[in-house]
C-alpha cells in the first residue's frame, strides 16, 4: 500500500513537472552581461562607462556652470545639483585631448554624466551620449601595460569586438577631485 502511494505521488509530481515545463526545455541561464553607457569622447564614439556608476545625465546651460579660478584645466567649474555643489570635469581634457568646446564648438548645452564612486560624485561633460549596451564581462580585455597614451590611467579595459574603451569611474572621480581646493 505504501509503495502504491509513493508511486502515485511520483506520478503526480511528474505530471506537475510536465505542466510547468510542457516542452521539456532547460531553464534559461542567468544573463551575466553588464550594462554600459556608450558616449562620444574626443571625436570617437567608442567610450563606455559602467551603468551602475551613473546617477543621472543632465543637459546644462553654460550659464549654469560657475567657473572656479586656479583649478586644473580639466575642471570646468561647479553647478548646483540636487541641493549640492557638483564639480564638473571636461573628460576630454582629463584624458589628454583638446577641450570639449574645441571638439564641438557648436555645442550649446553640454551633456553631463553624473557618476558616483563611493560617496563622491562628479559630473563628466561630454559631447554626446549614444546608448546603453549589454556586454559580457569576459569580452572585456584588460588594458596592456604598454599603453602609453594619456587615457591609459583611466582605462578599465577594451572591447575589441564592440569597438570601445571602458573607463574606470573610480580613477576618474579620484583624479577629478584631486584638483579642487
Amino acid at each position: 500500500m505504501a509503495s502504491t502511494v509513493v508511486s502515485q505521488l511520483q506520478s503526480s509530481l511528474q505530471e506537475t513537472a510536465a505542466l510547468s515545463d510542457p516542452l521539456g526545455l532547460e531553464p534559461i541561464p542567468e544573463d551575466t552581461r553588464q550594462r554600459f553607457l556608450r558616449f562620444k569622447l574626443s571625436g570617437e564614439n567608442g567610450t563606455l562607462l559602467p551603468l551602475e556608476t551613473i546617477i543621472e545625465i543632465l543637459q546644462l546651460e553654460p550659464v549654469e556652470i560657475l567657473p572656479v579660478p586656479e583649478v586644473p584645466a580639466y575642471l570646468l567649474g561647479v553647478c548646483h545639483w540636487r541641493g549640492a555643489i557638483l564639480w564638473l570635469t571636461d573628460l576630454n581634457v582629463l584624458v589628454g585631448s583638446p577641450p570639449l568646446w574645441q571638439q564641438a564648438p557648436s555645442l550649446e548645452k553640454p551633456l553631463v554624466i553624473v557618476v558616483e564612486s563611493g560617496d563622491r560624485r562628479v559630473g563628466l561633460a561630454v559631447e554626446q551620449v549614444d546608448d546603453v549596451e549589454m556586454v559580457a564581462p569576459e569580452t572585456i580585455h584588460l588594458p596592456t601595460e604598454f599603453d602609453s597614451t594619456a587615457i591609459a590611467p583611466f582605462v578599465m579595459g577594451y572591447l575589441p569586438n564592440h569597438g570601445g574603451t571602458v573607463l574606470d569611474v573610480d580613477v576618474i572621480v579620484e583624479r577629478s577631485l584631486q584638483g579642487p581646493p
